[in-house]
């Protein structure tokens, strides 16, 4: 059942039309036809949210708003897990040519009195599941991880190094 929901994703999400990156995306692009790297790379680092903007350049009040728990996204083992938002949420991924394509999110249920963490979720969620192109970048040293979707949400993660335990 599970592979003919991945299956049924994937094949409707060949359907749509590719987005075009916004122009104020970094300029230090990965080469795409190492894509095959991509899922490594990303897995080698906690994606903390630096910047968001809508289509207009308007920040994204919604994904911000507790600087002590900024919105994470981890990569491991084909799955990606949101952090930081009022439930634990995650999913499996692929990348197909340059988008981050994630089926199905499953998260928690908890009721989640803080209004704040409640946007942040759907906010996520919703892009997430629009296949954002993706975009891995360098920004001076620090690796950056931009996903831009259909309707000109631009996220922007600055990537901090897992640290491997034993």
């Amino acid at each position: 059942m599970r592979i003919h929901l991945l299956l049924f994703t994937l094949a409707l999400a060949a359907c749509t039309t590719a987005p075009v990156p916004p122009a104020h995306a970094a300029a230090t692009v990965a080469d795409s036809s190492n894509a095959s790297t991509w899922p490594a790379t990303l897995a080698r680092y906690h994606w903390q949210l630096h910047d968001a903007v809508d289509s207009h350049g308007q920040r994204l009040d919604a994904l911000f708003g507790l600087p002590d728990r900024p919105l994470q996204l981890d990569f491991a083992d084909g799955r990606v897990r949101v952090r930081n938002a009022c439930n634990n949420m995650g999913g499996s991924f692929l990348i197909v040519e340059d988008h981050l394509v994630v089926a199905s999110m499953m998260h928690t249920m908890m009721a989640c009195h803080d209004q704040t963490l409640m946007q942040r979720e759907t906010t996520i969620s919703n892009l997430l599941q629009s296949r954002p192109t993706l975009i891995l970048s360098t920004i001076g040293n620090a690796p950056s991880l931009t996903l831009a979707s259909d309707d000109g949400h631009t996220l922007t993660f600055t990537g901090n190094p897992v640290t491997e335990t034993h």
